[in-house]
């Protein structure tokens, strides 16, 4: 059953660029074999006319070189790039009559000396006209300035607009792909690529469903969706439900049918498993702060019921050492924050101070006090953020916690000390939860808006001046292609069946193993169009087929709201990413952090590293009670987080004023 949830703000970036993509068709066969120019006056002749097309690329994997073809170019959809004509006039694939042809191949190291071949190949001077920037140390504008790459930004300009046009539905990415001189011009040094949304999480919040299901007492009310009330405000009256009978305020909630909870896993509970689990929240999967609440009263239960009740080991809820994340997660579910450097509105600020972040303390002291917090979270130092207390994880002892998407379903069975588990053990993912418990009115039933996620600014490709003298008005256009969603789908899906058809392949992967396309194309019941991969990207034919090595262009997730992609995974998993990309990282500084110069890094590193050491020593005694929440802010006054503020600060106004 899906969701009804609090509505969820949607990035309107892919569609507002899709509106500008230009519509071109597919070029014409060719044997491939090395680039050549023509097509007279059709193509629209310039300087670059008669030049050159040959391009070599320094990329860092090949995904299938040696299995699947001794060459990268010899994949499939490189094949399908290098026979197009490319129409410099008009943008994208044309005709013999009115394109030009360029060809790539590709250059790569040995797998383990990436860093080493590159730093090589800049000190000798004895690199090709396009490189993978993944390895650089340095920035492409540094690279620029040491006469490495070009200044692109003429050439991005003419021939690239519907690059210029995804930035200007989302201006956002500005200032993380454009550099800005003095008079606020923007330049640029190298082509990034971009996702359109969320990458499909590899981790996420995880908890015991089959906990929920035999622990947890169905509630005599939970949230009325079809209420006017709830559609209107998105939730009831007076929230949690203690509270609204206690003032006998009702609106907004509703007779809960469900009077006891029931699972059946079927054949194979990875894609078969269904209940008829109803939260608080009027939802099948958790939404609020109280329905985690009402989870952690089951989970006491659960450990009870082993004989671990007076077990450290046995718990509610995990959290990192310092006692907060520092890339926000559910620290942002209290009106909004990270803990540390925070932006949002276009502001950076210092969070550690907020009422926002003085709430999520008040929360973690309550769940500490009811004993749902793991008691010995501040010694875990050396467990990662996605595996805190795997051990105890592992063998069924804990109720939630940031896990993978290996933990889903029964997977935990086979290392559960309980009998019991060890039969039943279920595990889902859900979202961070929205706050209808905590603080005031603007720390409630706010969307959390920082949180774990890959940034949209993917890696970078930079044109080194060996390039100057070739045809750079074919290399950009193509470049620009794949910022359509015609060319994303090659270069991130691989060839539909109308593209296989119209070029020779060799060696020829999709006759080899009987694929006649690489996805298919249907309408959902919502009327978005759905792509479902007819093969296994996790596997090597998958990044064989794709040609993702040349890593420009949208990537494109399925996370943007505008589109589904279908990638065949279990149901258990497909409902995981569904909750883990429900909320969107929009308050991070990360990327901002990233395009500090080397003073500004040094000091930043300075500054963050004397604010990080004070809180991971400090946050967990004041939700330990050992320390008052004036005492921690007190300490935090000697350290100059104003400093990395207005640093940070420079950068984010950059994104209003850069490239208008």
């Amino acid at each position: 059953m899906k969701n009804k949830v609090v509505k969820r703000i949607l990035s309107v970036g892919l569609m507002a660029a899709m509106a500008l993509i230009l519509v071109v068709g597919c070029g014409g066969k060719d044997d491939g074999g090395s680039a050549n120019n023509g097509g007279g006056d059709a193509t629209g002749e310039d300087e670059f006319a008669d030049k050159d097309a040959n391009f070599t690329w320094w990329i860092t994997k090949t995904d299938g070189n040696g299995e699947y073809y001794e060459n990268y170019e010899e994949g499939p959809a490189v094949q399908f790039i290098n026979q197009q004509y490319w129409n410099v006039k008009d943008g994208g694939i044309g005709t013999e009559e009115n394109g030009r042809k360029l060809n790539f191949s590709f250059l790569v190291p040995i797998t383990g000396s990436e860093a080493a071949n590159f730093n090589t190949m800049i000190g000798t001077g004895e690199y090709p006209e396009i490189l993978d920037m993944t390895m650089s140390s340095e920035s492409p504008q540094a690279m620029y300035e040491n006469g490495i790459l070009m200044d692109i930004t003429e050439y991005v300009e003419k021939y690239m607009p519907n690059y210029v046009a995804y930035l200007d539905a989302n201006p956002e990415l500005k200032p993380l792909v454009q550099v800005a001189d003095e008079e606020g011009n923007p330049h640029y040094y190298a082509i990034y690529g971009i996702t359109d949304g969320p990458e499909d999480p590899w981790e996420g919040t995880c908890y015991r469903r089959d906990w929920v299901v035999k622990y947890a007492e169905p509630t005599e009310y939970v949230w009325d969706w079809d209420s006017d009330y709830v559609k209107e405000n998105g939730h009831p009256e007076v929230t949690p439900l203690a509270k609204a009978v206690e003032e006998d305020k009702l609106e907004g909630w509703k007779k809960n049918e469900v009077t006891k909870f029931e699972a059946s896993e079927g054949a194979d509970p990875a894609k078969d498993y269904t209940d008829n689990v109803i939260f608080p929240s009027g939802t099948a999967d958790p939404l609020t702060i109280s329905d985690w609440e009402w989870m952690f009263e089951a989970f006491d239960k659960a450990i009870a019921d082993r004989g671990w009740a007076d077990d450290r080991g046995a718990y509610g809820f995990s959290i990192p050492y310092y006692g907060y994340s520092q890339m926000g997660d559910i620290t942002s579910s209290f009106g909004g924050g990270t803990g540390t450097y925070y932006v949002k509105d276009g502001q950076v600020s210092y969070d550690g101070v907020s009422e926002n972040f003085k709430t999520y303390i008040e929360c973690m002291q309550e769940w500490y006090k009811n004993g749902w917090l793991d008691t010995n979270f501040n010694t875990r130092a050396a467990d990662m953020f996605f595996q805190i207390d795997t051990a105890g994880v592992n063998s069924g002892k804990v109720g939630m916690w940031c896990g993978l998407t290996s933990t889903l379903g029964a997977a935990l069975r086979v290392s559960c000390l309980d009998a019991t588990d060890q039969k039943e053990a279920y595990v889902m993912g859900c979202a961070l939860p929205i706050n209808d418990m905590y603080g005031g009115e603007d720390q409630m039933y706010k969307e959390p808006d920082a949180l774990y996620q890959t940034s949209r600014k993917g890696s970078a490709i930079g044109i080194t001046e060996k390039a100057k003298d070739k045809d750079l008005a074919v290399l950009f256009t193509y470049l620009d292609w794949t910022y359509t969603l015609e060319g994303a789908k090659v270069v991130r899906f691989g060839l539909n069946a109308e593209q296989y058809a119209s070029v020779k392949l060799d060696p020829d992967l999709y006759a080899n193993y009987e694929i006649e396309t690489a996805y298919t194309e249907s309408t959902n019941d919502e009327g978005k169009t759905v792509y479902t991969k007819t093969f296994d990207s996790s596997e090597a034919i998958g990044g064989a087929l794709m040609a993702q090595r040349m890593d420009t262009g949208i990537k494109l997730t399925g996370n943007s709201g505008e589109y589904v992609k279908e990638v065949g995974n279990p149901a258990v998993v497909a409902n995981a990413m569904e909750q883990w990309t429900k909320y969107l990282n929009k308050g991070n500084v990360f990327d901002y952090s990233g395009l500090l110069n080397a003073e500004e890094a040094e000091e930043y590193g300075k500054i963050n590293t004397a604010s990080t050491d004070y809180q991971s020593q400090n946050v967990p005694r004041v939700i330990k009670g050992e320390m008052s929440w004036d005492d921690y802010v007190k300490g935090l006054e000697d350290i100059d987080n104003d400093t990395v503020v207005e640093l940070l600060q420079n950068y984010v106004d950059l994104a209003s004023t850069v490239g208008r």
